[in-house]
Order: C-alpha cells, then structure tokens, then sequence
C-alpha cells in the first residue's frame, strides 16, 4: 500500500488515450509494469473527470485500481495483460496516470480546463500518451463489436482524432508522444525505451523482458475481416491525410481492397 507521504516526490501525471481497439490498453499496463509508475485502467476519479476530489483521493483511486486490476490478471476488452514475473514492491513513485476510457477524450477536447485543473489539483505537469492504429483495424474492429455500419465508425473515429489534435495543440511537445501499435509490436524494445525516457525514468533488462510477453507477435489486420465499399475506403484515407500521425496508413499494402 502506497502511503500518502510516498505521493510528495510525484514528477509527473500521465494521461493515456485514443481511439478504441488503438492498445491503449497495452501501453497502459505496460507502463503500469515499471517499478517507478502506477498508472490505472480507467478509475473512479478519471471517469468523474477528477471533479470534487482532492490530490489524496485522485492519486489513492489510481493506486487502488491499479493493484485490483494487477491482482484479477489485468483484464481489459476481452484480452489479459499480467506481467509474467511478479512486480516488485514499489516504494519510489515518480510518475502516476490513468488509461482514460474512450469517449472521455472527447470531453477532454471540449473542456480542456479539466486538464489544467487536474495539473493544478495535482501540483504536478500532465503528459499525454496517444495510442495510433491504422484507422481501417480500428474502423474494422469497432464495425464488427458493435455492428455498426463502416460510414458510423468513420465518423466515431475521426471525431477523437480532431479531439487528440486539439489536446496536442494545447500541450508543449514535451508532455505529448503518439506510440503507434505496429511499431510497439515490431520493435517492442525500443518503443517501450523511448516511453519509459518521455517519463523520464530509466529501465532494464528486465523490465524490457517482463513487458514483451506481453506484445502479439504481429498486428491484428482486422481490416482484412470485413467487406469494403470504395466509397468507405477513398473516405477514411481522405480524412487520414490530413492527419500528420496517420500518414504512414495510407501506403498501398496498409489499405484494404475493395470486395
């Protein structure tokens, strides 16, 4: 159990988001994994918008999610993220956080002053992770879970891009870093690195071994599950163009074919 007094050395608060179905969820358990973080799957205080609380109660409710979610195996959206070998006892805090659910990243672009009142609540700066997928899987996944229609995802979809845009905007370089999903599953080792140095934390060997079991093998092409419609393809590279963090998804081989 992490003390009060154990809250004090706090150097940062991040912020992990983006669209469904993107491995938020993976970069957030992964992140949870290291010895100096706790960070939460979707807590209490993070689905209240942090309203009415205390710097305690937030920081306590990430600690408290954070170990229940450790304890049931880490499940998350049908899938399970432990950690292979146990984690150690933490006693250094230095960067707590919150894998917020979805839709609140909408919220977050329309009242940013949650975010400021957060930093201010919390006497510390806010980072933000976003999570990236190619936006056809992402797009493919959530048609699919849900049933609805391609041209309704679409607009899901680049509703919380606009959104992640207008946080970036309103944050310094610093405290903001886009992970893509196929590179974390490609090159695990030096993603998770370049997280862990946007924290600035250090890691080990072992750290970088206990996290990659946690990583596919290779990326989901959901994309490739589902029919397409020309017409649902040419959107969804029109409106990813003008995305700087989603044009690497308009290479040939990354877009599906037409049925």
């Amino acid at each position: 159990m992490i003390l009060d007094s154990e809250f004090a050395q706090l150097d940062s608060f991040v912020l992990v988001g983006g669209n469904a179905r993107s491995g938020s969820s993976l970069i957030g358990f992964i992140l949870n994994a290291h010895p100096n973080v706790v960070l939460a799957n979707e807590s209490r205080a993070s689905g209240s918008f942090w309203k009415r609380l205390d710097r305690n109660q937030i920081l306590r409710s990430v600690q408290y999610n954070s170990t229940i979610k450790h304890q049931n195996g880490s499940p998350s959206g049908g899938y399970y993220y432990a950690i292979d070998q146990p984690l150690t006892e933490k006693s250094d805090i230095r960067v707590m956080g919150d894998k917020i659910w979805n839709p609140a990243t909408l919220l977050l672009h329309g009242n940013y002053t949650l975010i400021t009142d957060l930093e201010g609540k919390l006497d510390t700066r806010i980072r933000f992770v976003h999570a990236v997928r190619n936006p056809f899987d992402v797009i493919a996944t959530m048609h699919k879970r849900s049933g609805a229609p391609v041209k309704d995802r679409t607009r899901w979809y680049f509703m919380h891009a606009e959104a992640i845009c207008s946080i970036q905007e309103r944050m310094e370089d610093e405290y903001f870093i886009h992970v893509h999903h196929e590179d974390l599953i490609h090159s695990p080792d030096e993603v998770i690195s370049g997280l862990i140095t946007f924290l600035q934390l250090q890691t080990n060997p072992d750290y970088l071994y206990s996290c990659r079991t946690l990583v596919f093998d290779k990326p989901k092409s959901t994309r490739e599950l589902i029919s397409w419609k020309r017409e649902e393809i040419e959107e969804i590279a029109d409106r990813a163009a003008k995305y700087s963090f989603l044009q690497r998804y308009l290479q040939k081989s990354l877009i599906p074919d037409i049925s």
